[in-house]
């Protein structure tokens, strides 16, 4: 799919057009699952009119398993998306020209769910374990590869059926995320970040090249309201992005939604951890060019790419 992308990137319609209406400049973003609390942010932005605010009529864009945000960015379906940092770093490495404008979180929430009568300590519990989790996932090379942690891997499946049945059974989740539902059935679990000091990807918000090059200022213009939406969403009144949630999303409870707000709290995701100097929207050169590295050594990239090749930094703190 990235190949025959590289082929039909800047094909797509210029989307930064004026609404005749409003006067506010039309940008869309896609999100690369479906509507979540995960999003909050940018709902709570768009419902509080963080995105007005600053000229712009934004369209949030649900996604989905075959969502293809960066695709859909690349060629012009939409100005700008969501995705893990890895992927990012990846694609430009094949070729794909796009690049990281502002991080949406400062870890990842993917995390190892377990049941406290096996529990884990940190990812090298996980020697011996059988353990299910999407096949081809960086963090699980990383995980044998620098930190030598043997383990039999199972396809990820997209229920906890197995998880329910085996008080010994571990699996990939969000941590925001599967917990909730696990615990709702009655299981006693914990979950464990894949982010450790070796391993700590961002999650993104990104642009195209051509975009960037084109808009510079509503780039910045999104990024800075996007960030001031997380920050509302995660301190303040989560209320307006949370209706805005549920009127697109109709089986969200508020029980749900208020344990993912705690979840992205108590783990840092967003805001991040001030004792390491992290605030939202954050992407550090440093830490963007040891997950660089760290790619190019498991062996993930194509090609070799440098820290210019993959971020902007002027559209968020750095």
């Amino acid at each position: 799919m990235l190949a025959a992308l590289v082929l039909v990137t800047g094909c797509g319609k210029d989307a930064a057009e004026a609404s005749a209406a409003s006067g506010l400049i039309k940008i869309k973003f896609q999100t690369d699952w479906y509507v979540q609390p995960e999003h909050g942010g940018y709902y709570q932005a768009l419902a509080k009119g963080f995105y007005a605010a600053e000229g712009l009529d934004v369209e949030i864009l649900s996604g989905g398993p075959n969502a293809q945000v960066m695709a859909g960015v690349a060629t012009g379906r939409a100005d700008l998306g969501m995705t893990n940092g890895d992927d990012v770093i990846v694609a430009v490495a094949r070729g794909v020209p796009i690049k990281m404008v502002g991080a949406e979180m400062q870890r990842d929430p993917q995390g190892i769910l377990f049941h406290t009568e096996h529990p884990l300590t940190s990812l090298r519990d996980l020697e011996g374990k059988t353990l299910m989790a999407g096949a081809g996932s960086t963090w699980l090379e990383v995980l044998r590869q620098k930190q030598g942690v043997k383990f039999n891997l199972l396809p990820l499946a997209g229920d906890l059926a197995r998880f329910m049945n085996n008080t010994e059974f571990v699996q990939q989740c969000f941590v925001t995320n599967e917990p909730f539902f696990a615990r709702q059935r009655g299981a006693k679990v914990g979950a464990l970040l894949i982010t450790s000091d070796t391993y700590e990807p961002y999650r993104v918000m990104f642009a195209s090249n051509e975009f960037i090059a084109k808009h510079p200022e509503l780039v910045a213009k999104f990024v800075r309201a996007s960030i001031k939406g997380w920050v509302d969403y995660l301190t303040g009144d989560a209320t307006p992005g949370n209706k805005l949630l549920v009127a697109k999303r109709s089986e969200l409870t508020s029980e749900f939604m208020a344990y993912s707000i705690k979840s992205m709290n108590d783990y840092k995701l967003v805001l991040g951890d001030p004792a390491k100097g992290e605030e939202a929207g954050q992407l550090k050169a440093a830490r963007l060019e040891k997950q660089i590295k760290l790619l190019q050594e498991v062996g993930v990239l194509d090609k070799p790419v440098a820290l210019k090749d993959v971020v902007s930094f002027e559209f968020a703190p750095h």
